[in-house]
C-alpha cells in the first residue's frame, strides 16, 4: 500500500504546507466537538492551568478545548504556518506559535492535546520527545490516533482485502497515504514511556456505527476504495465486500444530500459539489436527513456505552506524570 515517504522534519512541513492550502483540515462536525469537549471535563483538571494543543492545524479543537478549559491560559502549535495564520484569523484568545519556535522553548504546560498527529509525523518517537519536552512535572496528556485493534469494522473489512494490512506499519489498506503507522494501545503508551508517563484511561471509537458514520461522511472515491470488491482474498470475501459497498453508497448518498447547507472544507471542486448536493437534497431530502440522523445518533450511542470495549478502530488515550 502506498506510504507518503518523509525523510525529516522539512519532507513533512513541505508536505503538509501544501495539503492546508488546499483547503485541508477546515472543518471537523459537531460530534467531534461534543467528544472532545466531554472528554476533556471528565478528566477533572484544576480550575486554571495551561494547555497546549499540540499539531493543532486550523485550530478548531483547540478552541473546544478553550471552551472547555474556561480558566486557562490556552495555546497550540504546528509546523505548518499556513495552518497558524488561518487559526491566528479565525480563533481568538489562544496563543498560536509554529512548533520549535525558540520563544516558546521553555514553555510548560499542565495539559497536551493531540489529535490524531501520531500518525502523520516523520518519527513518531521524535514527535513524541517534542510534546513530552513541553510538559510539566505534573501533566495530564489525552491524544487521539487510529489503531489496529481486532473486531472494528475497519479491521473486519482489511481483512477482506489482499494484503489489507501492512505487517510492518500496521496499517490499513485505504488508509491516507500520509499516515505512517496505525499502533495498538500498548505501542502507543510505549512512546511516552520513557518520559515518566503512565496511562491513565483508554477509550475507543469507530466500533461499528462511528467507522459508518465517516466513511458516509467521506467522498465517493474513497466509499469505492474501501470496499474494493475485485481485490478479495476470496469469492465469499467479493460478496461481502459488495454488501458493505451497497451499504456505505447508501449511507454516503444520504449524507451527501442531507448536509447540502452545512459547512464543509472548500476543496477542489466545492461549487460544483455544493450544486449537486443541493439538487439532491431537493429531491430525496425526506429520505437522506431521516437517514442521517439516525446514523449519528447511533453513533453517539456507540461511544457512549461501548468506549471502554477495545474493537474500536480509534483510541483516545489518557496519561499522566
Amino acid at each position: 500500500m502506498e506510504t507518503q515517504s518523509f525523510h525529516d522534519k522539512e519532507d513533512s512541513i513541505s508536505f503538509y504546507e501544501k495539503r492546508y492550502a488546499g483547503g485541508y483540515m477546515g472543518h471537523w462536525s459537531l460530534f467531534e466537538k461534543k467528544r472532545l469537549f466531554n472528554l476533556i471535563r471528565e478528566l477533572n483538571l484544576p480550575s486554571s492551568g495551561k494547555a497546549l494543543d499540540f499539531g493543532c492545524g486550523r485550530g478548531i479543537f483547540t478552541q473546544v478545548i478553550k471552551e472547555a478549559l474556561p480558566g486557562w491560559e490556552i495555546f497550540a502549535c504546528d509546523i505548518s504556518k499556513q495552518a497558524i495564520e488561518w487559526a491566528k484569523q479565525n480563533q481568538t484568545g489562544i496563543e498560536f506559535f509554529i512548533a520549535g519556535d525558540e520563544v516558546y522553548k521553555g514553555e510548560k504546560f499542565d495539559f497536551i492535546h493531540s489529535h490524531h498527529v501520531l500518525e502523520h509525523t516523520y518519527d513518531a518517537k521524535v514527535t513524541t520527545h517534542e510534546i513530552c519536552a513541553y510538559a510539566a512535572d505534573r501533566c495530564t496528556m489525552l491524544h487521539s490516533v487510529p489503531c489496529r485493534h481486532k473486531g472494528s469494522l475497519e479491521y473486519k473489512i482489511s481483512t477482506l482485502v489482499k494484503d489489507g494490512i501492512d505487517p510492518q506499519t500496521g496499517k490499513f489498506f485505504f488508509e491516507d497515504f500520509a499516515h505512517q503507522i496505525r499502533p495498538n494501545v500498548e505501542e502507543t503508551i510505549s512512546f511516552f514511556r520513557p518520559f515518566g508517563f503512565k496511562i491513565q484511561s483508554d477509550y475507543y471509537a469507530a466500533q461499528h456505527y462511528g467507522a459508518l458514520k465517516w466513511i458516509a461522511e467521506s467522498g465517493l472515491g474513497f466509499v469505492l476504495k474501501i470496499s474494493p470488491v475485485f481485490k478479495a482474498v476470496s469469492f465469499d470475501a467479493a460478496l461481502k465486500l459488495f454488501r458493505y459497498r451497497l451499504q456505505f453508497l447508501f449511507y454516503w448518498f444520504c449524507f451527501f444530500c442531507a448536509t447540502a447547507f452545512t459547512s464543509a472544507d472548500r476543496g477542489k471542486y466545492f461549487y460544483l459539489k455544493k450544486s449537486f448536493q443541493i439538487i439532491g437534497f431537493i429531491f430525496f431530502f425526506w429520505l437522506a436527513i431521516p437517514v442521517r440522523t439516525h446514523l449519528l445518533k447511533k453513533s453517539e450511542s456507540e461511544w457512549n456505552e461501548k468506549r471502554m470495549e477495545k474493537n474500536g478502530s480509534e483510541l483516545f488515550l489518557v496519561i499522566s506524570r
